[in-house]
């Protein structure tokens, strides 16, 4: 099995089963908290925090996500340092839109055009027209 190896066990070569994603967490959050935080549920095998206050802790086994998972549906709340942590399933990053944006070309609408709120110059007789009598 994956976990078995000797070598250090990497968020990303673990199935995402046995994974948890948690947010929310608090400044300067070590791995050690994290790994005492949910060790009560199952094996942790690896911890990765990440300087944008989330992490991915990881288990040998889909068990304890999947009690983990089941704990917050029915309500249950985990805090770390008084802090409320958002704890949720990992998904992979194709399923994810989390960061993602449209293309540019998606995001306009072609409803509206020309100038914003007053409308702008598209469709003005004589609006920077070269045959005005303001020469």
């Amino acid at each position: 099995q994956w976990y078995q190896r000797r070598v250090a066990i990497t968020a990303g070569e673990a199935p995402n089963a046995h994974q948890i994603f948690v947010g929310n967490l608090p400044n300067n959050t070590a791995y050690a908290d994290l790994e005492e935080k949910f060790k009560s549920y199952g094996n942790v095998v690896h911890v990765r925090v990440t300087p944008n206050n989330f992490g991915f802790v990881v288990f040998e086994n889909e068990e304890p996500v999947q009690a983990i998972l089941g704990a917050v549906k029915s309500g249950e709340k985990f805090f770390l340092n008084d802090q409320r942590l958002n704890v949720e399933e990992k998904k992979t990053a194709m399923n994810s839109n989390r960061g993602q944006r449209k293309p540019f070309s998606d995001q306009r609408s072609n409803t509206r055009r020309g100038g914003g709120r007053r409308g702008g110059a598209v469709g003005r007789s004589g609006y920077n027209d070269q045959n005005s009598d303001l020469k």
